[in-house]
């Protein structure tokens, strides 16, 4: 059974100050948990669940408004979190104002990010080539490459300066 901690105040703190001895202002006190906490998945965008039919529009609407409206790089990278958290590959539209967004605030690697988080969230191959086909205007208009067409990442510096 886990203990809870708990600021409790201590004897010294609650005595006049002459009869005070000096010691710390609170103690900590171990106490039992009362009840056991039960665990629901919740969601972040004011708990909609794209799982269920009834909130997916909703859903999506929620996060196209923020992709539209969002002012600096981390309320951009807290969606992108938010969406891909999710249970679910995001919608085209959804990526696409993510897309557009990471854009419009100068941040290219984001923008590459976005099509590398889609690749690992897709179930199938297939799903990841129906995205890119639907994307490839937007890609091909704002200049955002995949991944793998930025060829591989070459060491320039080969020494360890640690070790020199």
């Amino acid at each position: 059974m886990r203990s809870v901690l708990r600021l409790v105040p201590s004897r010294a703190a609650l005595r006049p100050a002459a009869l005070a001895v000096s010691r710390p202002a609170f103690a900590l006190q171990h106490q039992a948990p009362s009840a056991v906490l039960s665990f629901r998945r919740t969601y972040a965008s004011h708990e909609l669940d794209p799982a269920n039919k009834g909130e997916y529009d909703a859903y999506v609407d929620h996060w196209l408004a923020h992709f539209k409206t969002v002012e600096d790089e981390f309320e951009l990278e807290r969606g992108l979190n938010h969406i891909f958290a999710a249970d679910w590959v995001p919608a085209v539209e959804v990526l696409a104002e993510a897309i557009k967004a990471s854009r419009r605030l100068n941040t290219f690697a984001t923008a590459v990010r976005v099509l590398e988080g889609l690749e690992e969230k897709a179930y199938k191959k297939e799903q990841y080539a129906s995205y890119i086909r639907e994307l490839k205007p937007l890609l091909e208009e704002l200049g955002v490459p995949e991944k793998k067409d930025l060829g591989a990442f070459v060491v320039v510096r080969e020494r360890d300066p640690w070790t020199e």
